[in-house]
């Protein structure tokens, strides 16, 4: 799921900048092809495909993450266009920006898992990220979806057994995902014992997501389709968050975005 907690890396933001944003989700292509269906795969393809091409309905979904943003009293702009607002690189915000930038972007992941049933998955840092006026700013492409009922309410019993301490939540989330013999592993990837002081490195999303697939036996069958989805949200989200170099509070942003569910 998403967040693994790396609390001794010392990755060099020049290593990171070397990399392609996308770069994060090709690598975990290989250790991935063997957990969906060739339809599954397929499907969850086409779906993001037709939505892409739908301007429309994204256009509604802006609006509707930007009203969910405001209700959570989430300081995040949304924009569907770059205009005159153009965002500092990260390499130029300060300690304090770089940290309130990392743990609203956090809030803005859990907003659209806990309070919609459509995500919009283009967190990279290309996109998101603060301007000259001190604003948050997120200029998403239309790489959105919306989520397979049964899927998202695994999900948020995943991560609400977590994060709030019900095991039977997160147990029943967990074989809701079909993800049995590698819960322990899941609960590495989401932070281990702490929470609060979270360094985010992409390739140790990398190995966490095969060892979670090395874990997992015959008996668990192929995972939903919208497992494929959720990894590039949550490579985006790990590829901003490594970008900014620091150790951030999930169970706080976690916890401000939960509203009782």
């Amino acid at each position: 799921m998403l967040v693994h907690g790396v609390h001794t890396d010392r990755t060099t933001h020049a290593e990171r900048c070397g990399k392609t944003e996308w770069s994060s989700v090709v690598d975990l292509i290989p250790s991935g092809l063997d957990l969906f269906s060739a339809r599954a795969s397929t499907r969850q393809g086409l779906e993001l495909a037709l939505n892409a091409t739908n301007r429309r309905r994204f256009v509604s979904v802006l609006a509707k993450t930007q009203a969910d943003l405001r209700e959570a009293k989430v300081p995040i702009l949304v924009n569907d266009h770059r205009d005159e607002r153009r965002l500092i690189a990260t390499s130029d915000l300060t300690r304090s920006q770089r940290r309130w930038l990392g743990q609203v972007a956090l809030e803005l992941y859990f907003i659209q898992l806990l309070r919609s049933d459509i995500a919009i998955l283009d967190l990279w840092p290309s996109r998101l990220g603060v301007t000259a006026t001190g604003d948050a700013v997120w200029y998403p492409r239309p790489f959105y979806l919306a989520w397979d009922r049964d899927f998202l309410e695994a999900v948020r019993n995943v991560y609400t057994g977590f994060f709030l301490g019900k095991g039977s939540r997160f147990q029943e989330g967990v074989n809701q995902l079909r993800l049995g013999s590698s819960a322990k592993l899941l609960l590495q990837h989401l932070g281990g014992d702490n929470q609060r002081g979270v360094r985010f490195n992409t390739r140790t999303l990398q190995s966490t997501f095969l060892d979670i697939c090395n874990g997992r036996s015959s008996a668990d069958g192929s995972l939903h389709r919208n497992f494929i989805a959720f990894g590039l949200y949550v490579a985006s989200l790990h590829e901003l968050l490594e970008n900014l170099d620091l150790g951030f509070d999930v169970r706080g942003a976690f916890m401000r975005s939960y509203r009782g569910q």
